[in-house]
This record gives C-alpha cells, sequence and structure tokens, in this order.
C-alpha cells in the first residue's frame, strides 16, 4: 500500500451498519487509512438505512452509532476521512414504487445537503426504491434512478 497515492489504489468498504460494531470499526478503519495514505480514496457503502443498534452504547467522536440515519451517517463518515459515501434506503414491499422514491428521496436529499463529499446512493433490488425481484423492471430503475439524480443532485449511483 505504500504506492496508493501512485498507483491510484481504493479502499472501499461495502456492507457497513448491519451493527453498531461494524460500523465502528470501518469508522476507526478509515480514519487509520487516511492518516496513514492521505491521498487514498476510500468508499464507504452501507448495508441499511440505520445502524443497527445491538450495542447501544458505541460511540464515535462523541456520537453514539445505533440508529443513525444517512443524514447522520455520513457526518461521521467524513469525520472519519471517508471521501465518497454510500447510503442507502430500504424498499418497503407492502408499498407503492412511487411512495418508496418519495421516501428514498425525503431521505437522501437531506444527506446530500449536509454532505461536503461526493454520494452514492446504492440502488438495486430492496434498496433505493427499486423492487424486490430478480429482474427489477427498467422503468421503475431508470424513473428512480433519474429523479435520485436530479432532485437530490447526487453524484452518482
Amino acid at each position: 500500500m505504500s504506492g496508493a497515492r501512485k498507483s491510484g489504489i481504493t479502499r472501499s468498504f461495502e456492507s457497513s451498519g448491519r451493527g453498531s460494531i461494524n460500523a465502528l470499526l470501518i469508522l476507526y478503519a478509515s480514519g487509520c487509512l487516511r492518516e496513514t495514505y492521505p491521498d487514498i480514496c476510500i468508499e464507504l457503502g452501507m448495508a441499511g438505512e440505520f445502524i443497527l443498534g445491538m450495542h447501544s452504547e458505541l460511540e464515535y467522536d462523541g456520537v453514539r452509532l445505533a440508529g443513525l440515519y444517512p443524514h447522520d451517517q455520513v457526518k461521521l463518515a467524513q469525520k472519519a476521512g471517508v471521501t465518497i459515501f454510500g447510503p442507502v434506503v430500504n424498499t418497503n414491499t407492502s408499498e407503492s414504487c412511487p411512495w418508496n422514491l418519495s421516501r428514498a428521496i425525503t431521505f437522501m436529499k437531506e444527506c446530500s445537503r449536509v454532505a461536503t463529499i461526493p454520494i452514492h446512493v446504492n440502488m438495486g433490488m430492496g434498496v433505493g426504491s427499486v423492487t424486490v425481484n430478480d429482474h427489477p423492471p427498467v422503468d421503475i430503475v431508470s424513473r428512480a434512478s433519474k429523479a435520485m439524480v436530479e432532485i437530490c443532485r447526487l453524484d452518482g449511483l
């Protein structure tokens, strides 16, 4: 990793947030990587829309991790030195596609408003308002993608 800056190596942490311990360790690891390799790109992709709080006493930089939603998660990610943040909004399968899209946009708009780093929303089967289906319908995926980018001013998907 000593040539990280020269070779363009990126570290991507996926599935953070399944639990407060996992999120805490990834935030600490991001901070350590940022100190050691100041120019490395660190992407943090979340696993769910809020951090599960099975260990509700865990804190990072004085903020309790349990129950944090994307607009609060991105603030901690920025403090830890993350350069790209991938928030998630879970799809509610008992609601309509427009309902899920409205909900996802509400979360992502606030997340992108408070963020100072690029936001790349996780969208796919069961997240980002995309239906839970082996082959998600193209119209749902394209409408959700366009709405996310245009309304929320995201940097990527």
